[in-house]
């Protein structure tokens, strides 16, 4: 396998679903923009797994994104696309590994810490 690491946007909301074994994959769109050569190149990323169950939620069309994982070209048509299994993912600055399994924290003030 070739690993690969791409930074773009999403260019659709993803999509769980579930194979006939039971195995749940989140798959999604990103493009990523060739400043150099003013094109843009597509990536069909999937995402397998719990960790891809639990955050297909947060992958939003226009949102950045950050994907590692193995790469592999199919053809179809004589087109090659490009395809991409998904070890980790990343949008903006947070994984969304650790943002699913995140509880939300609770800050309490002493009397002394109070402004007023």
């Amino acid at each position: 396998m070739k690993n690969i690491v791409i930074s773009g946007n999403v260019g659709s909301n993803a999509e769980l679903r579930t194979t006939q074994n039971g195995d749940d994959v989140c798959s999604f769109n990103v493009a990523v923009s060739d400043r150099r050569r003013q094109e843009t190149i597509w990536f069909t990323v999937s995402y397998w797994g719990k960790a891809g169950k639990a955050v297909c939620d947060y992958i939003q069309k226009g949102s950045s994104i950050t994907v590692s994982g193995d790469l592999f070209t199919k053809e179809y048509n004589n087109k090659t696309y490009l395809n991409v299994n998904a070890h980790t993912v990343t949008l903006g600055k947070r994984s969304l590994e650790t943002l699913a399994k995140e509880e939300p924290e609770t800050q309490e003030l002493q009397d002394d810490e109070i402004p007023f």
